[in-house]
């Protein structure tokens, strides 16, 4: 597998060489929290890591516009599926998300975020990379418009996902 170290954006897509059923997942445009649900045939649970407010990577402040002090809502999470984590993900909320109906982002707790982002948002750019090489774990980063506003979503697959897709695989 060829190991990407950059974002890719989809003109780019090719160059990270993904194949099924890798392909499918990493650059489905669906709710992902719909697709593992379907897959874990329901036995699905969000494990907050992290979240509050911190200064995101030099990185996420350019994909949103940010000013290079200030601060987001961070929230890492872990997708469990049957017992085992299948997706990590990383949120980048600016404050200006965080007004309005998007205060409630802020007290998502075990609730998934992408069940309030695809009722009521609109998922708009979609990068890619790999992870890494050696568990082949590749990562997508959208960004999402959520009461008129940008925010940051990151997901990296997990071999597990792939292991309980062989296993009971549905279409994405």
């Amino acid at each position: 597998m060829t190991l990407t170290t950059r974002w890719l954006p989809p003109s780019c897509y090719w160059q990270a060489n993904l194949r099924y059923p890798h392909k499918d997942w990493v650059l489905s445009r669906g709710s992902l929290t719909a697709y593992l649900i379907a897959l874990s045939r329901g036995d699905f649970k969000v494990r907050v890591i992290h979240q509050g407010w911190h200064k995101p990577s030099l990185d996420e402040r350019l994909t949103l516009k940010l000013p290079l002090a200030q601060r987001a809502w961070v929230r890492e999470v872990a997708l469990v599926c049957q017992g085992e984590v299948w997706v990590q993900a990383r949120s980048v909320i600016p404050l200006t998300v965080l007004q309005g109906k998007g205060r409630r982002l802020r007290f998502l707790g075990s609730r998934s975020l992408g069940s309030l982002l695809f009722n009521g948002g609109q998922r708009q750019e979609m990068t890619i990379m790999a992870a890494s090489s050696k568990h082949r774990s590749w990562t997508r980063r959208s960004r999402f418009c959520y009461g008129g506003q940008p925010l940051l979503v990151q997901e990296t697959f997990l071999p597990a996902l792939f292991v309980a897709f062989h296993q009971h695989k549905i279409t994405l």
